[in-house]
């Protein structure tokens, strides 16, 4: 399989990739790809025409293209020569593509909503509209764990940055309950719609789902039921009615309108913000280390529980389950 810019949804490909190479990453990172573009760009504008792939319309993308077709076997030799020949035409430097024995210090985990990946980078009020409109038309390419992590984390950041978010977005952030009632709703009319083969899985889900409390707030719990949601949806092809004539798995699930607010999940347990500000910088460096506290100061020195938030959504399970255990 062919990947460049415009099959890698949030460039998890392209961040493996740079991620040795500072000089490259930092030449890239403020350019944002638009996946759209593609269908509008004739033939002539991609190294392999073929497969449209590749393509070399700007310096940026010309840059990627090669980094994207590095170590990908059969690929012919004149798309070789016509990415040689682009870089040569724009002036790249070959030397963006070294790796040095030692490289630069990563940009810190919590300023991407994907840390794991460090794709979706959101350090101030402009980026976190950029982000949203991002997850919004390419979310569904994500796994439901990945989008539902993205959405958590671009509402710490919305606050922060007193941005107002999406009413969906907040949904799939996790800052709504499953309302029970609904859900089953839901299930019946894909049991219903999905081929006979497949109609006993969305039966056995809707009959552990009819266990489920009435109205479900635990986190942890929804996106595991999104993930089992989407798996079946995949299988049954009911994936292409996704927002259209069934809501996509999570907005199944996290499906009521009431918005708890900003807040962060704890090891499944979700916490709003005024509960994180209400402990002082003296509990969070009992419980997680004075490191912590440092991280979550401002340039004064000062203790910001928001930008505690964004720190905290990246810490390790057993971290986060120690400190929500704390939290009473």
């Amino acid at each position: 399989m062919v990947v460049d810019q415009f099959s890698d949804p949030v460039l998890a490909h392209l961040a493996r990739r740079v991620a040795d190479r500072p000089k490259l990453a930092a030449a890239l990172q403020d350019f944002d790809v638009d996946p759209a573009e593609a269908a509008l760009l004739p033939d002539d504008a991609f190294a392999w025409a073929e497969k449209r792939a590749f393509p070399l319309h700007s310096r940026e993308h010309a840059m990627m293209s090669r980094a994207y077709r590095e170590d990908l076997p059969g690929v012919p030799d004149h798309v070789d020569a016509a990415i040689k020949q682009a870089c040569a035409v724009y002036g790249v430097d070959d030397a963006l593509y070294a790796r040095p024995k030692v490289a630069a210090a990563p940009l810190p985990a919590s300023d991407y909503l994907l840390p794991d990946i460090r794709r979706l980078r959101v350090t101030n009020a402009s980026q976190v509209k950029t982000a949203e409109e991002q997850l919004r038309y390419e979310g569904d390419k994500l796994t439901v764990e990945h989008r539902a992590l993205a959405c958590a984390n671009l509402a710490r950041k919305a606050a922060s940055f007193n941005v107002r978010l999406r009413d969906d977005t907040l949904k799939m952030a996790g800052l709504v309950a499953t309302d029970r009632r609904t859900l089953l709703d839901w299930l019946e009319a894909r049991c219903e719609a999905a081929p006979a083969e497949h109609k006993d899985g969305y039966r056995k889900l809707a009959g552990a789902a009819s266990r489920l409390p009435e109205e479900l707030r635990d986190r942890e719990a929804q996106v595991k039921l999104a993930e089992a949601l989407q798996q079946l949806d995949e299988a049954a092809g009911l994936d292409r009615h996704w927002n259209r004539r069934l809501p996509d798995p999570l907005l199944t699930v996290f499906n009521t309108t009431k918005i708890a607010g900003p807040g962060v999940t704890l090891a499944g347990r979700f916490v709003p913000m005024d509960r994180i500000a209400a402990y002082d910088s003296n509990f969070y460096s009992d419980v997680l280390g004075p490191d912590i506290v440092r991280e979550a100061s401002d340039g004064a020195g000062q203790f910001d529980p928001y930008k505690l938030a964004a720190v905290l959504g990246t810490l390790p399970v057993d971290m986060q389950r120690a400190l929500s255990q704390q939290m009473r």
